[in-house]
């Protein structure tokens, strides 16, 4: 049986790393990743056998001629933190142009569930009206709109947004791991009262890869649907549940829990005065609608803390600026 190819813009990222790896445990798949560069030092270096990869750059149209393959499905994980909306919404342009004069068949599209901003929704669907305050969540709102009206089309797409990601190689949890092994206990113990209630949002790497494996399945007709990806099922998803596992994981004596935590209007007024996009400290993201299509997260909430922790005691001691063990 012929292998069904893929083509990942944004695989060198965070996410991409861990999507192309699940994508070879799959199997059934040509894995082709988008470069900019030919060289490994320009991209992840190796990468595993079995992918191709292909040079183009979403800045320059002209590059990506024959990137693209008829009846292929496009994953796209690309959002420039460097760069600002116009510039982003251009590579979101060039990107869909390819896709047209390739003949792509179907597009997943991986944003945020940050676009989202100050929805008055508590228990956020992918229904809720998205009121964005940052420049970040806006432009990403505004490349799932182009991604959808591309599917107008007739191209098969769907819009993947999933909450703060965390796993090895991630960002999201990693000042709370340096905090907890290296950080002042006063100041810890202020933090936990300030945020202690909060919900963390925060969803393992694996169950998000695990997701756009899901949809990729080319027997899957996408629909132009928006699809949420959280853990938010979880009663320990926020703080001091969070922290409390950090710890252990970590290996470091719980200090007892404070009993006294900021109010949630309280909270809420300063995240507000921060400029932040969500200011509800109870808010979840429901990931009901995937669940209803099938999709099992295939890494419990609690597993993927202690397999970050793990990971984090492991790769990151004795790292420059880092609180070693």
């Amino acid at each position: 049986m012929a292998l069904k190819t893929i083509v990942i813009a944004g695989a060198s990222g965070f996410v991409g790393a861990h999507l192309v790896d699940a994508l070879l445990r799959a199997g059934g798949y040509r894995v082709k990743v988008l470069s900019r560069s030919l060289s490994t030092k320009a991209t992840r270096a190796p990468w595993p056998a079995g992918v191709d990869i292909v040079r183009g750059d979403l800045r320059d149209p002209s590059s990506l001629q024959g990137v693209f393959e008829p009846g292929c499905t496009v994953i796209n994980l690309v959002y420039l933190r460097d760069a600002g909306e116009a510039e982003n919404l251009a590579i979101m342009g060039h990107l869909l142009a390819a896709c047209r004069a390739a003949g792509v068949s179907r597009i997943i599209h991986c944003s945020t569930a940050d676009v989202a901003g100050r929805t008055p929704h508590r228990r956020v669907t992918e229904s809720s009206p998205c009121y964005p305050r940052t420049p970040y969540a806006a432009a990403k709102l505004k490349m799932e709109d182009a991604v959808l009206a591309y599917g107008q089309e007739g191209c098969d797409v769907a819009v993947l947004r999933p909450t703060a990601v965390f796993g090895s190689g991630g960002q999201n949890l990693k000042k709370l791991a340096q905090d907890t092994l290296g950080g002042s206990r006063w100041r810890n113990a202020a933090r936990a009262c300030v945020f202690g209630r909060r919900r963390m949002n925060l969803v393992y790497i694996d169950n998000v890869v695990a997701a756009i494996v899901f949809l990729a399945d080319p027997d899957r007709a996408l629909g132009k649907e928006i699809f949420i990806v959280s853990d938010d099922d979880v009663p320990s998803n926020e703080f001091s549940s969070v922290e409390f596992a950090m710890m252990r994981g970590l290996g470091i004596q719980a200090s007892p829990r404070p009993r006294i935590f900021l109010p949630p209007w309280a909270l809420s007024l300063m995240l507000r005065i921060l400029g932040k996009d969500n200011v509800d400290p109870l808010r979840t993201y429901e990931s009901g609608k995937l669940r209803s299509w099938g999709f099992e997260p295939p890494v419990p909430f609690e597993d993927g803390l202690a397999r970050y922790a793990a990971w984090y005691r492991s790769e990151c001691r004795g790292e420059p600026g880092k609180a070693g063990l």
